[in-house]
């Protein structure tokens, strides 16, 4: 066979692969945003954002968090996880609006 043709043939396949793996990080993850865009997310809007801890309520059943990076939101987690004021975290979760402020519910919280 034609060596031209071959490296043809492994050009295309190898575009054709790397545009395949772009398509599914694409689709399969949530793109971290700011804390302003997820603010401006309908309600029930699955989000993800990152931020310092500011403030930690616990309350009887749940704890709310305050994160800020820019602007602040208030994160309200129904588990129980040991943080603590000044850690930075990242969270997805689904926006809710409380009293007039979008706020998120917590599905996940990683420390960075």
């Amino acid at each position: 066979m034609n060596e031209s043709l071959l490296l043809k043939a492994a050009l295309i396949t190898a575009i054709i692969g790397l545009a395949a793996i772009i398509i599914i990080i694409k689709l399969s993850g949530i793109s971290e945003m700011n804390i302003g865009e997820a603010k401006q997310q309908e309600e029930g809007e699955l989000v993800k954002v990152t931020g310092t801890i500011t403030r930690i309520t616990a309350k009887e059943g749940f704890s709310i968090i305050n994160i800020r990076k820019e602007e602040e939101i208030s994160i309200v987690l129904f588990d129980s996880i040991n943080l603590s004021k000044g850690q930075k975290v990242e969270v997805t979760g689904k926006t809710q609006e409380y009293e007039g402020k979008k706020e998120l519910i917590a599905e996940k919280i990683v420390v960075k």
